[in-house]
């Protein structure tokens, strides 16, 4: 049978009726988190009967209209003063010209795209607490400095996958994701950065990087730690390595030690040429594809693969098969962690606390709610969907203008960005490939970070950019977001705890649950141009999601 007809049945057998949920206009009590488990499968069948034509008629406003005026709220921007660039060099260049540098800095950035981002933002700001010269940040240690050939460092670039033996795992190195030269170049005057330590330093630990002394920072450490803890070791011995590295500085530090985040984050933290030239053609291919919204697009983080399922505990509308499923992944996969846990209760818990991963079709019906109709242009940003050739269907019926990367770049595009053949290429309605989201073997045989890259910058360029499970991801897009857009995240961030009240109330009436929609869009667009107040040392708030105050400076150099 042809891929479109099996989709095409499976999407038929998704909306069939099962009763309209009544036209009822009264809210029902939040269940117990027992009863939600026991009834699950029910609610998810009766939710899916809300997926019906009669509730997606086009709408009177056409989405290129609303598009173009879906955020009502407007910051007025203030004149900026230009960053206080000499100033900055002068305080933290002084200690430099008159004793030299401290000595080198050695961090691994650990974990995915935006984990990496943010310890290599925080490693900028280190160094230039301690005035140590930055060596760039590894992603990922081995134990050989240098390898046998002589040539430059490599780390943890190959190593055998632990869930599958035999097989090779990825790993990018730094100048993969970033382009090395423009990250030394920008940062030249602030902080100094090397590519690898000299060989007469790195010879007296017989290029061994293990021999180096290594030093276990606290989480959100101050930079009085830095500076009385760290500093006086990175004198004695002339080089330190910090790992592991994520969140180990505090958000709250010296304004010209925070504008280096700034600066690095914003300026010099460019993505590669290969990702860059393939991201703007992804970019101009949606623009391409959304004719009919003026060019507008709006972008989703979907965050429905299976390993995130397993790990929320939640259950969805497979029945037993599925609990033995997502406990054996659990088993394989976190050995333990979940032993003795009434994981039949935490699903019921986590649902009715809007911690589970909403569904694609979730998500499609939150947007038509908000009023996206069907000619809206929809880029998914996300890993291989748990069992996506069912789950995805209800999504495409309601947008049938759903794009990825794998629909919008060929194959030889991508290649460059993947380890292993392709395992299969799943073709739906209207050429929309999805290989990572349904069949191909992308994950843990690909370049991961990479790949994120590529939909960090479609997603950052979009009109609309809804999030639907936090993460760094979306904490770093609403951010760079807010930098780029005056100040206005343009971010759609779901009240998830009263999302699932309303989509499990099968009295709600489609206008009542509109209303309700349209009403969260509005509280998305009210908070997505707010600007929290930053005292002296005094900011609580991440400096990655909001940028402003201290980072409006650099618009006006």
């Amino acid at each position: 049978m042809a891929i479109n007809t099996i989709i095409k049945n499976k999407t038929s057998n998704v909306v069939s009726s099962e009763g309209s949920g009544g036209d009822g206009n009264s809210s029902s009590p939040p269940p117990s988190p027992r009863r939600q488990t026991s009834g699950l499968p029910q609610c998810r069948r009766r939710l899916r009967s809300k997926v019906q034509l009669q509730y997606f008629r086009k709408d009177s406003l056409a989405a290129g209209i609303f598009l173009s005026s879906v955020w009502q709220f407007k910051r007025r921007m203030k004149v900026q003063k230009p960053c206080p660039v000499l100033a900055t060099r002068r305080r933290l260049g002084s200690v430099e010209v008159s004793s030299g540098p401290a000595g080198y800095l050695i961090v691994e950035a650990n974990g995915g795209l935006n984990q990496q981002r943010s310890a290599i933002c925080n490693a900028v700001a280190v160094a230039g607490i301690l005035n140590a010269v930055l060596v760039i940040p590894s992603f990922g240690y081995n134990n050989v400095w240098k390898d046998p050939s002589g040539d430059r460092p490599t780390i943890c670039i190959w190593k055998l996958a632990k869930s599958a033996p035999g097989k090779v795992q990825a790993y990018s190195e730094f100048r993969d994701i970033y382009d090395e030269d423009h990250f030394i170049a920008t940062l030249e005057g602030y902080v100094k950065v090397v590519k690898e330590l000299p060989d007469e330093l790195i010879s007296k630990y017989d290029h061994n990087i293990t021999n180096i002394p290594h030093l276990r920072v606290e989480a959100w450490a101050p930079a009085k730690h830095y500076l009385g803890k760290v500093y006086p070791v990175l004198q004695e011995q002339g080089v330190i390595r910090i790992a592991p590295f994520a969140n180990r500085l505090a958000m709250d530090v010296p304004s010209h030690i925070q504008l280096l985040r700034c600066i690095t984050n914003y300026r010099a933290l460019k993505f590669s040429a290969p990702i860059t030239t393939l991201a703007h053609k992804l970019v101009n291919r949606m623009i391409e594809r959304s004719s009919m919204t003026g060019g507008k697009y709006v972008s989703v983080h979907l965050r429905f693969e299976e390993d995130m399922v397993a790990f929320s505990c939640c259950l969805y509308d497979g029945g037993d098969a599925e609990k033995f499923e997502m406990h054996s992944f659990r088993e394989k996969e976190w050995k333990g962690k979940f032993k003795g846990k009434d994981l039949d209760f935490a699903a019921g818990r986590n649902r009715i606390d809007g911690k589970c991963p909403l569904t694609p079709l979730e998500v499609g019906m939150m947007l038509r709610g908000m009023g996206f109709d069907s000619n809206t242009s929809i880029y998914l940003a996300s890993g291989k969907i748990y069992k996506g050739e069912q789950h995805l269907a209800p999504l495409l019926k309601m947008f049938p203008l759903l794009y990825s990367k794998e629909s919008l770049a060929t194959s030889d595009e991508l290649a460059p960005f993947q380890i292993t053949q392709t395992i299969s290429v799943f073709i739906m309605r209207h050429f929309t490939i999805f290989a990572t989201l349904t069949g191909m073997k992308f994950g843990r045989h690909g370049y991961s970070s990479r790949l994120a890259a590529l939909d960090y910058t479609v997603c950052l360029f979009s009109e609309v950019f809804a999030t639907t499970h936090g993460g760094n991801f979306p904490h770093f897009l609403m951010g760079h977001r807010r930098f780029l857009f005056n100040g206005h995240a343009k971010t759609i961030k779901p009240d998830k705890r009263m999302l699932v009240g309303l989509l499990e109330n099968m009295t709600i009436s489609w206008k009542d649950f509109k209303d309700d929609m349209e009403a969260m869009l509005l509280e998305s667009d009210r908070k997505g141009m707010m600007i929290p107040r930053v005292r002296k040392f005094n900011r609580k708030n991440s400096i990655y999601t909001f940028p402003l105050p201290e980072c409006d400076c650099l618009h006006a150099g």
